[in-house]
């Protein structure tokens, strides 16, 4: 099952914040999958997401859309909601939001 993401967009004032930011949420991504002691495959199948959407998450190329799909990434990485709303602001200039 595919889980619908957002591609970066691409405008010229914020395109390097925006990957910026994105970058950085994916490597939260990979080092909360790699401290859960997870390989891409269960974490991506845990998830509903492919292996390239994950692969492309951890890459910060693709973001996801919904709470519900954080929300899912969070209890497959076992990380508490808490802590992943604390990422998601902190990186949120990758979604647009000032």
């Amino acid at each position: 099952m595919s889980m619908p993401f957002l591609a970066l967009p691409s405008t010229t004032e914020s395109t390097y914040f925006q990957g910026f930011s994105a970058r950085l949420f994916g490597q939260f991504v990979q080092s909360a999958r790699e401290k859960a002691g997870l390989a891409i495959e269960p974490a991506a199948w845990m998830t509903g997401m492919c292996v390239e959407e994950w692969t492309s998450l951890e890459a910060g190329d693709l973001l996801p859309t919904s709470r519900e799909k954080c929300q899912l990434i969070a209890a497959a990485l076992d990380v508490e909601w808490e802590t992943m709303t604390r990422i998601i602001m902190m990186c949120r200039q990758a979604w647009g939001i000032q």
